[in-house]
């Protein structure tokens, strides 16, 4: 059982460290020994870096070398110039990966994170050697029409609707627990509309009627929470499970939302054990 307090503040385990990035100074944060295997964590949309606090443990306690950041927009990194696109915070990952010399590591994002994580994985075929997805749809599978429309109509729907009511309702559709609802909240209430709008830019930017890329070769652990309703989340992960690729592990969390590593932390991090265990 977690509370609010669990997410609402950075461990003490953390370093922090900053980046400086063409119009934006990135914030990041790292953990475990220098030699130990490596794992990124990239959030998702109006998210932190908080947002993996309940993995910590165990990375730390595999003794892997772990690194959390704030994508540019969010958190603690700002300002942010312009409207970033999804090979914008490529760009970025690819530095702080690069900084650190980090040597092949783990990639797991959520949501906006997960498809940060596939086009990287995408740009950088030999780069990673393996890619968590939680609550994300495939950027190499098509999208359809009405899933486009979908995403490139929110800006206009966004315009009309009022700030406040929409980060209440924002935090409430991101997770079943009220700790996770608590924290998107804290998360939300540093952003503001036009923010929002330039980062939900990069999100529309990600996919795509072809598709990017081929499904990644590396070994893939497919995660969504059983009560995830944003988009094609559910659908996609039904659709990759049905091709019985030899290279993906699929998982739906029970208990839990679109932040299913929050929600259901313990049943996560079960599955995430499993994976590592594999890749070990």
């Amino acid at each position: 059982m977690t509370d609010a307090a669990d997410f609402l503040g950075t461990p003490a385990t953390l370093a922090e460290g900053m980046l400086d990035r063409p119009g934006c100074r990135v914030r990041y944060w790292t953990a475990g020994p220098s030699d130990g295997p490596a794992v990124v964590l990239v959030h998702g949309a109006t998210a932190d870096h908080r947002m993996f606090n309940a993995q910590l443990s165990l990375l730390l306690g595999r003794d892997y070398r772990v690194v959390v950041w704030d994508a540019r927009g969010h958190g603690a990194s700002l300002p942010m110039p312009g409207t970033p696109t999804i090979d914008d915070y490529v760009a970025d990952l690819f530095a702080l990966v690069d900084e650190l010399t980090l040597s092949r590591p783990l990639i797991v994002g959520q949501s906006l994170g997960s498809y940060i994580a596939q086009h990287a994985q995408w740009h950088r075929p030999e780069g990673f050697r393996g890619l968590v997805v939680i609550g994300g749809i495939a950027t190499s599978l098509p999208a359809s029409r009405s899933e486009l429309a979908v995403l490139r109509s929110t800006p206009a729907m966004l315009r009309l609707w009022p700030w406040d009511n929409f980060r209440r309702l924002a935090a409430r559709r991101a997770a079943l627990t009220e700790p996770v609802q608590a924290y998107m909240a804290d998360c939300l209430a540093g952003m503001d509309k036009d923010t929002f709008l330039r980062i939900w830019h990069a999100v529309v930017s990600a996919v795509s009627r072809e598709g990017f890329g081929p499904f990644p070769a590396i070994p893939v652990l497919w995660v969504h929470g059983d009560h995830d309703d944003a988009g094609a989340v559910a659908r996609h992960a039904r659709v990759l499970a049905e091709r019985g690729l030899p290279n993906l592990t699929s998982y739906v969390v029970p208990d839990a939302g679109h932040n299913a590593n929050q929600d259901n932390p313990d049943a996560f991090n079960r599955a995430l054990a499993g994976f590592l265990d594999a890749l070990d």
